[in-house]
């Protein structure tokens, strides 16, 4: 009897020590950083687009639906392009030409990209790889890393931007920690300057010191809000988004959206977005047009 009873208590003990670990380890939403998020490659995939079923984001009554007056423009950029090729890669071209293509250097297809970008007449940044703070993570082959001088990072910027040569900004491939590093950042800005590049903070840090850089050198700094495959593509993420979109009513600056374009389900949850905000009414604009809006720091 006393070892059934030791049993259930141990038991009941590895239970309660399950769900409290869980509970510890999860991230809140707006925390998450796309350098914590699972990489899905596809180099390539011939299955051609569908249409994505509307069904539970049209349905969905959205609290502020009915004014979208006051709602500034969106902008969407993709990240992570390079590793794919094939229909994806083509599907993708095939949306808006607003919608900008971020081109991560030194990958198989990093040329292919940016041609095809130019072909359709999407605009393209350099998505820099850059040091996480999380060491283990792995930004590439090459990346800016934070105690790295002036000339190495003049170096690897112009070889990234050869890469992409049409490229009009740039912004960082993980980077928590050089984009919270103010010498770094300081360097980088007045180099991608030199360049005629803008600099869009992806924000992957709420450390981040890419403002303070930017007023130093009196350059126009961008951010991104929000991040539209976090935590994933289901309906349900991507109607949150579009009533979390509620916030920015009133604001002057548009709101920067960030996705990434490692499958076709990102594909057809960024589709259903689009789909929804164009019947809303809310604007899409460029990256260019983004930063023709943005005043110079004061």
């Amino acid at each position: 009897m006393e070892k059934t009873i030791l049993i259930i208590y141990l038991l009941l003990g590895l239970l309660l020590f399950s769900c409290t670990k869980k509970t510890d380890t999860e991230i809140p939403e707006d925390k998450v950083e796309p350098e914590q998020m699972e990489k899905t490659e596809e180099k390539t995939e011939s299955k051609s687009v569908s249409t994505p079923d509307m069904t539970a984001i049209e349905s969905y009554k959205y609290t502020w639906s009915n004014n979208t007056d006051a709602m500034p423009p969106v902008v969407i950029i993709i990240d992570d392009f390079g590793q794919n090729a094939g229909q994806l890669l083509d599907d993708f071209s095939a949306l808006p030409k607003e919608i900008a293509f971020s081109i991560l250097p030194d990958l198989p297809y990093t040329q292919t990209v940016a041609r095809l970008a130019e072909k359709t007449n999407h605009e393209t940044l350099i998505h820099i790889p850059m040091q996480a703070l999380d060491h283990q993570a792995n930004p590439g082959k090459r990346y800016i890393r934070t105690g790295m001088d002036k000339y190495a990072i003049s170096d690897l910027l112009q070889d990234f931007y050869a890469q992409i040569p049409n490229a009009i900004a740039a912004n960082n491939h993980m980077g928590s920690e050089v984009t919270s590093d103010l010498a770094t950042m300081n360097i980088i800005l007045e180099e991608l300057d030199n360049l005629g590049l803008y600099f869009l903070d992806s924000a992957t840090t709420n450390k981040s010191a890419a403002f303070t850089a930017g007023k130093n050198l009196g350059l126009k700094i961008a951010k991104r809000d929000i991040f539209l495959d976090v935590p994933d593509n289901s309906d349900a993420t991507i109607i949150n988004k579009i009533e979390g979109l509620a916030k920015y009513k009133g604001r002057n600056e548009p709101v920067v959206i960030i996705t990434h374009c490692h499958n076709r389900d990102k594909l057809n949850a960024l589709q259903k977005f689009l789909k929804q905000i164009d019947n809303m009414g809310i604007e899409l604009i460029s990256v260019s047009q983004l930063f023709r809006k943005l005043g110079y720091p004061a």
